[in-house]
C-alpha cells in the first residue's frame, strides 16, 4: 500500500503544475482535515498560468511543459524557457520569498508578465490569467497532501 502511494507521489510530482517558487515540501503543522480546508480556500480565485517548471541544476527555472489550451499557450510561452522573472521579479533564490508573495495577487482576468530566456535572447511574454482548472487543483492539493501529510519514514526505512 505505502509503494502505492509512494508511486502516485511520484507520478503527482511529475505531472502537477505546482509554481517552482510555491515552497519547501516538508511536512504540514495542521492536522490533514483542516489543511485540506485552508489549502483548497487558498486556491479559490487564484490565478492561472499553465507551465510546468522545474529548477535546474544551476538554480534557474525551466518551463519543462506548457499546458494545452492554457492562458500560458495563449501568450506563446514555450518549453525550453527559463524564467529571468515575473512583474519584474527575478527568479533568484534570494528573491523566493517575493516571489511567492507576488504569486498570491494573481486572480483570473489579471495580466502579468514574464521575463523568459529563449535561445539566448530575454522576451516579455504577458500572460492574462485564467481560472485553475478543477483537475489542476485536485493535482495540486493531491500533491500538498501526499508530501505533507503522508509518513513515508517507514517507505524510506526499508528501502521503498
Amino acid at each position: 500500500m505505502k509503494r502505492a502511494i509512494s508511486a502516485a507521489a511520484a507520478l503527482l510530482l511529475l505531472v502537477a503544475a505546482i509554481p517552482a517558487m510555491a515552497g519547501d515540501h516538508k511536512q504540514c503543522d495542521q492536522p490533514a482535515e483542516a489543511c485540506l480546508k485552508a489549502y483548497s480556500e487558498s486556491l479559490q480565485g487564484r490565478g492561472w498560468v499553465g507551465i510546468e517548471m522545474d529548477t535546474n541544476a544551476d538554480g534557474t527555472t525551466q518551463i519543462v511543459r506548457v499546458v494545452p489550451d492554457s492562458p500560458a499557450e495563449a501568450a506563446g510561452f514555450e518549453a525550453g524557457d527559463v524564467l529571468a522573472s515575473f512583474n519584474g521579479v527575478a527568479y533568484k533564490e534570494e528573491n523566493k520569498q517575493a516571489l511567492k508573495e507576488a504569486t498570491k495577487t494573481m486572480t483570473p482576468g489579471k495580466t502579468v508578465t514574464y521575463t523568459v530566456v529563449r535561445n539566448g535572447s530575454e522576451k516579455d511574454l504577458k500572460v492574462e490569467l485564467g481560472t485553475i482548472p478543477e483537475t489542476v487543483m485536485a493535482q495540486w492539493i493531491g500533491q500538498h497532501m501526499l508530501t505533507a501529510h503522508v509518513d513515508h519514514s517507514e517507505d524510506q526505512a526499508a528501502g521503498g
